[in-house]
């Protein structure tokens, strides 16, 4: 094993940087005859939810560029995640890997490819940068973020973090009834349980009073045929709707209550319809249309909110 003149590093770090060359060399050869486009991950990353669409997007965007002539589409800037490739092109970054695996590791060796197809020696390397950004593409913001700290080299510690990098949390829209809402709970900068209502956002609560409800009192009657409420997030997991918490409705006047005659009522008329036995911070039910409520409010009700748990909905319908 060579000496490291360039970085000092230790035998161990060689062996390790050079077999990383062998592996990626390794897959890229593998995929270079399957598929039109290789995407480089990792298996400690985090990724935006709709990456896979907006990858879509942006490689059809690119290929209908007449100016651009891409070898490479970067989504992420650290390291080697989120690299996009075409198959096709995957021979040249093979045999660099190969060639000088001894050398530099491979996130640096990649950059070398690029220096070669758009950049003349002989000039400024300011004068290659709009050629080289034809090459090599940069989508912002990122798609994903490293979120690993143990290294496969032993005792690295690898702390590598896109700074820039939003995580989307994901905001299924539905068409709720026009309602007024009320809540005793407080929120998070401004990620209000209305706009979560009305499709705009998602809900963050962050303070309550230890007995809480959302309270959503419909303009005109509402045939409640069914719900969906999903709380926490792959950012926050924990963030999610407590056990014990409740679903409950008021049904409106002059109806037939006789099929409600097996739900929990409280003191103040409303009946119980879902509660939350597990943590899954989930209700979802279709209900059976024989007990198809006509509705003018519904309440959700959190009665051990602690200022130590937050929680986060992203999702919330009714229909």
């Amino acid at each position: 094993m060579k000496r490291d003149y360039v970085f000092n590093d230790s035998i161990q770090r060689i062996k390790w940087r050079r077999k990383q060359n062998y592996d990626v060399s390794y897959l890229m050869n593998y995929a270079k005859d399957r598929g039109a486009y290789y995407l480089q991950l990792e298996d400690d990353i985090l990724s935006q939810y709709n990456f896979v669409s907006e990858i879509f997007k942006f490689v059809q965007k690119s290929n209908n560029d007449l100016e651009s002539r891409w070898k490479m589409i970067e989504f992420s800037p650290l390291g080697f995640i989120g690299k996009l490739f075409r198959t096709k092109d995957l021979p040249i970054f093979i045999s660099m890997f190969l060639w000088f695996s001894e050398y530099k590791p491979l996130d640096l060796i990649h950059n070398y490819v690029f220096d070669i197809i758009a950049c003349d020696p002989s000039k400024n390397i300011k004068l290659c940068k709009p050629n080289l950004m034809k090459v090599k593409i940069e989508y912002k913001p990122s798609l994903f973020q490293h979120i690993g700290l143990k290294s496969s080299l032993k005792g690295k510690i690898q702390k590598l973090k896109d700074k820039k990098f939003v995580h989307k949390i994901p905001i299924k829209k539905h068409l709720n009834p026009d309602a007024t809402l009320s809540t005793s709970l407080k929120f998070y900068q401004g990620h209000t349980f209305n706009k979560l209502y009305f499709g705009i956002d998602y809900c963050w609560i962050n303070e309550g009073t230890g007995n809480d409800n959302i309270i959503i009192n419909f303009k005109e009657k509402f045939l409640l045929k069914g719900y969906i409420i999903k709380s926490g997030a792959s950012l926050h997991p924990e963030d999610k709707i407590p056990i014990n918490s409740t679903l409950e409705i008021k049904l409106f006047e002059n109806q037939n209550k006789s099929k409600s005659k097996n739900l929990y009522q409280t003191e103040d008329e409303y009946l119980q319809i879902d509660r939350m036995e597990s943590d899954s911070g989930e209700m979802i039910k279709n209900l059976n249309q024989s007990f198809w409520y006509d509705i003018k409010s519904l309440r959700l009700k959190i009665p051990n909110f602690t200022a130590n748990k937050w929680i986060l909905i992203y999702e919330f319908g009714v229909f």
